[in-house]
């Protein structure tokens, strides 16, 4: 008996032999687990590294700052200056009027005219004591009212002084042929008038002249941490970019209440005029012969209120005190490693690996 064969079942027969036969897709190959749960990096020289700056000002020199007051009540008569105008030390600034000044001046006029005539009693009674023609008590009367006058003459002279003003320029002040003037302490360049003539100031007020010169310029920064001061080197970065190198002059011992932070002071390097008020910024840097390493700052760990950092030596994971120098938001300059040292980039993530 023949069998008819349908050619189209055997063709799907055929194609479904060969589906079966087919290998599957290999499945995908899970990636090795980590050695560590932190990269290990290498610790980096501290040399012109800023891990430290702080907002930083300049202040004014005591030397380069004067505001000119009247000792006694005044008028002013004259005003001799302008704003921006240059001045030297002592020169006139303001013709004025005080009644206690011409008091002074008057008085010492007189105590000096009885200091002579009382001298020069005294010298006559000193020649006739020699010779016994002079009672002691004319003798005794005569230094008295000399002392007298030489205490009258001394006390006005303190007053005239206390107004910028010579005594020999007292005569001349009584006989109106030289006015009272105020004068400049310091050279320098008049900043600030606040009067005009006919105005009346008291000693107590505001100046009535403000000069500014130059003198030793002094920097305040304030850090929101303490700084160790050794080794480290400073600049001062000005707003406008220019860099002043600076030396460490002094630390505040408290914290400043109203906003935590520890001011510092600087003196620029000798030559170096810093006009007062300029802004800038303190940048502290380490020279790379401190000893000091640069390392992540989530690499120091704490143990026990200590520092610590992990070290890999040989191969093994190893902690190693440090001191902590700085510490900014994203690294540290400790000392105790050395630079090339590898250590964890994460301390905590180190010692938790298995």
């Amino acid at each position: 008996m023949k069998i008819h064969r349908n050619p189209w079942l055997v063709l799907a027969a055929a194609l479904v032999l060969a589906a079966c036969g087919k290998k599957g897709p290999a499945p995908e190959e899970e990636p090795p687990a980590p050695s560590s749960r932190t990269p290990w990096v290498k610790a980096r020289s501290s040399e012109g590294v800023p891990l430290l700056e702080a907002p930083a000002q300049v202040l004014p020199s005591p030397e380069g700052q004067a505001g000119v007051v009247p000792p006694y009540r005044a008028r002013v008569v004259k005003v001799l200056v302008r704003p921006g105008q240059k001045v030297a030390k002592g020169q006139p600034l303001l013709e004025v009027v005080m009644p206690e000044v011409s008091t002074a001046a008057g008085a010492y006029n007189a105590a000096t005219t009885r200091v002579d005539a009382y001298g020069r009693r005294k010298a006559q009674l000193d020649a006739l004591k020699a010779d016994g023609l002079v009672r002691l008590t004319d003798v005794l009367e005569a230094e008295t009212k000399l002392a007298e006058a030489k205490a009258d003459q001394q006390s006005a002279a303190a007053a005239l002084r206390a107004s910028q003003i010579d005594p020999s320029e007292a005569a001349d002040i009584v006989a109106g042929k030289k006015p009272v003037v105020l004068r400049s302490p310091i050279p320098g360049v008049v900043v600030a008038v606040s009067v005009g003539v006919g105005d009346s100031r008291d000693p107590g007020g505001e100046p009535v002249v403000r000069v500014a010169g130059e003198g030793d310029s002094r920097v305040e920064a304030r850090f929101a941490r303490s700084i160790d001061t050794r080794s480290a080197s400073y600049e001062l970065v000005t707003a406008g970019g220019v860099r002043h190198k600076l030396t460490f002059v002094a630390r505040a011992p408290v914290v400043d209440p109203r906003d935590g932070t520890i001011a510092v002071w600087f003196q620029p390097e000798a030559g170096a005029k810093l006009q007062s008020g300029i802004t800038g910024r303190v940048v502290v840097t380490i020279p790379a012969a401190s000893g000091a390493a640069v390392v992540p700052a989530r690499a120091v760990g704490l143990a026990e209120g200590k520092p610590y950092v992990v070290v890999r030596k040989d191969g093994k994971p190893e902690r190693v005190q440090v001191d902590v120098f700085a510490s900014s938001g994203a690294e540290a300059l400790v000392t105790g490693i050395t630079t090339g040292d590898e250590v964890a980039a994460d301390a905590a993530l180190a010692e938790a690996a298995p």
